[in-house]
């Protein structure tokens, strides 16, 4: 396992918090037999490269602790920096947008930081829409979540509206899913890894509408793999829009790319 002593200190502290939980046991106490034999079937199932984030239940996600469920992708650390972006690009009382939401982690911590935003995530997958709003409700928070594919579940008078459109979309090629790591093919649901024969399917799809749903001045934010990021700037700036650029993540890969839609202005005679 690439992490073996955490991954087995989390699993412990997870058995342990059950534990006292269900039996309002104090902090100082050994493993029971009972423990013993969780944290036993907790260490297969992860040794069979099972992600933690499902043994666990939830994950982390910026200042919100999110439910995790089979079927359906498990947010990243790296995806921090997206919301963080969205974050502070959306004004008060803006509009955000996250197509392909997933567990709902970006749509729910831009809720929870601005929460005057008009928060709308959509998904193609049931199972994607039902734990979304799960996260939403487990979290507090406002954010509208509607079944569909990208933008079509959205009311068709918030378009030209959007103040910040942002998404973490299926980006690989068909070929290029099966390197990845167990825990990636075997748990993560295809159809929110594989855009297509060239990876670029649902990102052109996503900047060929922004410049229509955006707001003028209104901001485009994807995460992408790092092969295809300065391709996908370059696509958004042929599209139409401004300031078409790429952030690394957090270990210094390039994996969000930003453009905005112009504004426009009216120059006097």
């Amino acid at each position: 396992m690439p992490t073996p002593e955490a991954d087995a200190e989390w699993l412990l502290r997870h058995v342990l918090d059950c534990s006292r939980a269900q039996l309002f046991l104090s902090s100082e106490r050994e493993l029971s037999e009972v423990d013993q034999q969780a944290v036993a079937a907790l260490v297969e199932r992860r040794a069979g490269r099972e992600p933690l984030q499902l043994l666990l239940g939830t994950v982390g996600f910026r200042e919100l602790i999110l439910e995790v469920r089979p079927g359906v992708f498990v947010p990243r650390p790296e995806t921090e920096l997206l919301a963080g972006e969205a974050i502070a690009r959306c004004p008060g009382g803006g509009l955000v947008v996250e197509p392909c939401t997933g567990s709902g982690a970006v749509a729910c911590a831009v809720a929870h930081a601005v929460r005057s935003a008009t928060v709308v995530a959509t998904d193609l997958d049931p199972a994607a829409v039902a734990l979304a709003r799960a996260n939403a409700a487990r979290c507090k928070i406002d954010v509208d979540v509607r079944q569909g594919d990208l933008l079509e579940p959205v009311p068709f008078a918030r378009r030209g509206m959007v103040d910040v459109l942002v998404a973490n979309p299926p980006y690989l090629a068909e070929g290029e899913l099966a390197a990845l790591d167990p825990e990636v093919t075997q748990w993560d649901p295809p159809g929110a890894l594989v855009a297509g024969p060239t990876g670029h399917e649902v990102t052109d799809r996503l900047i060929s509408l922004a410049p229509a749903w955006l707001e003028a001045g209104g901001w485009l934010l994807l995460e992408v793999d790092e092969q295809r990021a300065s391709e996908v700037a370059r696509r958004c700036v042929q599209a139409g829009l401004v300031e078409g650029s790429v952030l690394p993540d957090l270990a210094g890969r390039d994996r969000i790319v930003r453009a905005r839609r112009p504004v426009l202005t009216r120059w006097s005679a």
